[in-house]
């Protein structure tokens, strides 16, 4: 058993969960997904330990070698449907076929985690087609801009039978996989090109990490549009194993909590963001026994959740990557994943920097070096990387002690306040730790005595902490003077971007001007 022989409970039943009369719509559409459950024992396979050390190579990125290779093996599993390599391939050649005829036109897709945008994931990758992909949460005029920069376009309808007898060039390591919008807190995004040798780079690095077992299979419950979704079909494929696919529908994952709980019962691996995280814990679930590790990125893990989570016996690894990286470049280490995470200044440890990867700190600011690293953004000439190959983000951060990296949110983000720097991240770490505070964001509004001053949005049940004074006092002993919010509102939730990270920009954007100016 993973963990070291470590005995924990089964999810529990989600609180106030018995049978109904009638459901909703969105409900009737998440049950379909307990099929997931019902497969566990069919999946559920031998514990012995593969090689961490296997490498990957760009020509493995291919479903028809999987086929051949392991044709029996499952390859993906959605809803009651469990689909091997030989199949996959079987379904992918007359998506592949229409590929070829495109003659090497990008593939603008708006993919969802199930079996049809699996299917021309697969194509696009066994026949080299740039993919470009498209957020469903995206705006049209978000689309068209990917679109119209990328000349990319619809998927073309699919050409011939299911024989797999396809004549594919060899696609160089160098040519582009994907290009996708960053998701970063500040100005219009730009879209990242992404190689294939940078996924199979960022493949290679995890699966030193977190090895792989015969019976993996990893639930796929990110977005696809973005590197942390894309990359679990990636790392799955090159590796031969099965990706759990979880499409809750338009209303996204924190409606279906109860129906990724049960899948949490079938999956060996799984990648959340913080946001999921919390939902589950607040459901009730504890991490099932054949869990051996959740992937936590996409934003900052408060201290707070990771004391719930590991209160509940997941096996919690925390990371920090970006789009620029084809996903994460910093992870805990997975002999560490059941231990009690580091916090530092109120911030949670991301962990250590992956094999072959270089981190540099110049000042707070964090600079990164990988065989992942992106090839450049459409539409910009020049260099992205430094003198020395290095990336400069506009991340903030400090080591530790062991050489763990502290992450301390974006450079712009930094709040300055009667001259003082005020690090957000700190304060929504205290303001978590309070008794009924379940969300909070942090932000500086204008003054005209201090510039700008410490704010304060919180999801809470306890009325009182819209009084700025209480707040203060409830803090006064954990943050300084100048740390304190000034200014707080009371929010029945916080805004999210499409990766499910907290969106600092449109929290300030919706509620500054609630606030009277001083």
């Amino acid at each position: 058993m993973a963990g070291g022989g470590r005995a924990r409970a089964r999810p529990a039943r989600p609180r106030g969960a018995g049978p109904r009369a009638s459901r909703s719509a969105e409900e009737l559409a998440c049950a379909r997904l307990a099929g997931h459950a019902r497969l566990a024992a069919g999946l559920v396979g031998p514990r012995s330990r593969l090689p961490r050390g296997a490498r990957f190579s760009v020509s493995t990125l291919s479903v028809f070698d999987a086929a051949r290779e392991a044709p029996d093996a499952i390859g993906v599993v959605d809803g009651a449907v469990s689909l091997s390599f030989a199949e996959l391939a079987r379904r992918t050649a007359p998506r592949a076929r229409a590929l070829v005829e495109a003659r090497g036109a990008a593939l603008a897709l708006t993919p969802r985690a199930d079996t049809e945008s699996l299917l021309w994931l697969y194509a696009a990758l066994a026949t080299g087609t740039p993919l470009a992909l498209l957020h469903a949460r995206a705006t049209a005029a978000e689309r068209d801009h990917i679109v119209q920069l990328t000349g990319a376009q619809a998927p073309p309808a699919p050409q011939g039978g299911g024989s797999t007898e396809l004549h594919l060039a060899e696609v160089p390591e160098s040519a582009p996989l994907a290009v996708l919008p960053t998701s970063g807190s500040t100005g219009a995004p730009r879209l990242v090109r992404l190689s294939r040798r940078a996924f199979v780079a960022s493949a290679h690095a995890s699966a030193r990490n977190l090895g792989w077992e015969a019976a993996d299979r990893w639930l796929l419950c990110l977005p696809l549009a973005h590197t942390g979704g894309l990359s679990v079909v990636t790392r799955c494929l090159l590796a031969r194993k099965t990706v759990l696919a979880f499409e809750p529908g338009p209303q996204g994952t924190l409606s279906c909590i109860a129906e990724l709980g049960e899948l949490l019962g079938v999956a060996t691996l799984a990648s959340l963001v913080p946001s999921v995280l919390g939902a589950l814990l607040d459901r009730g679930f504890v991490a099932p026994p054949q869990l051996r590790a959740v992937l936590l990125g996409g934003a900052a893990c408060s201290p707070e959740l990771a004391r719930r989570a590991h209160a509940a016996g997941f096996p919690l690894i925390t990371s920090y990557g970006l789009t620029e990286t084809a996903s994460q470049v910093v992870t805990r280490r997975y002999a560490e994943r059941y231990r009690p995470l580091p916090v530092r200044r109120g911030v949670v440890s991301s962990g250590h920097p992956l094999p072959g990867v270089t981190l540099r700190l110049e000042g707070e600011t964090i600079s990164v070096n990988a065989a992942s690293l992106f090839s450049g953004y459409v539409g910009e000439a020049g260099s992205v990387l430094d003198e020395r190959g290095f990336l400069v983000t506009n991340d903030r951060g400090e080591l530790g002690d062991d050489g763990e990296l502290y992450v301390r949110g974006r450079s712009d983000d930094v709040i300055i306040s009667g001259g003082e720097n005020v690090d957000p991240l700190e304060v929504e770490a205290a303001l978590l730790a309070l008794p009924g505070v379940r969300a909070a964001c942090v932000f500086g509004t204008p003054s005209v005595r201090f510039g700008e001053v410490v704010s304060a949005v919180l999801v809470t049940e306890d009325p009182t902490l819209v009084d700025a004074r209480r707040v203060a006092d409830l803090l006064s002993g954990r943050l300084a003077r100048h740390k304190v919010p000034r200014r707080v509102l009371r929010a029945d939730a916080l805004p999210l971007g499409s990766s499910g990270k907290l969106d600092r920009r449109a929290c300030r954007a919706r509620f500054a001007a609630d606030w009277p100016q001083d």
